[in-house]
């Protein structure tokens, strides 16, 4: 486990979409912060059963944030940002994984390419976007 120190050095040679606290004192400085935009999202403060999949993760806040209010599992997935033509990369993600000692699994995958099939080989999700936010019972998948 990294300290805070490594784990600040490291933050800050990242350009980070996301501003989130990384533990210890450690903020990132991203241009856009989530944070502010959670009482609109409507997401709920416990997610204790539920599987979580982050379509478009970038930094991977709100997979971070799911895994928080108690997410049984938490799958974030992204292919622009982590590896196409967007100007970020997926170094904010695994740094961010790394300092929050997290389980958040990841998935490169194209929003398009999405599917049940895709998914089954991994655990049962969905769906949480940027812009659309669905926490179910990880049962519900499987009917």
């Amino acid at each position: 486990m990294l300290n805070s120190d490594d784990v600040r050095k490291q933050a800050e040679a990242i350009k980070w979409f996301h501003a989130m606290d990384l533990g210890n004192g450690v903020q990132t400085k991203g241009i856009y912060d989530p944070q502010s935009r959670l009482p609109l999202l409507g997401l709920p403060e416990d997610l204790t059963g539920k599987c979580v999949l982050d379509i478009g993760a970038w930094d991977g806040f709100y997979s971070f944030e799911c895994e928080r209010r108690g997410a049984e599992s938490v799958l974030a997935t992204d292919s622009f940002c982590w590896s196409g033509d967007g100007w970020g990369t997926k170094d904010g993600f695994e740094r961010a994984r790394q300092a929050l000692n997290s389980k958040v699994q990841d998935m490169e995958v194209d929003v398009l390419d999405i599917t049940r099939e895709k998914l089954a080989n991994s655990m049962s999700y969905f769906a949480l976007a940027s812009c659309i936010t669905c926490a179910i019972p990880c049962s519900a998948w499987n009917e």
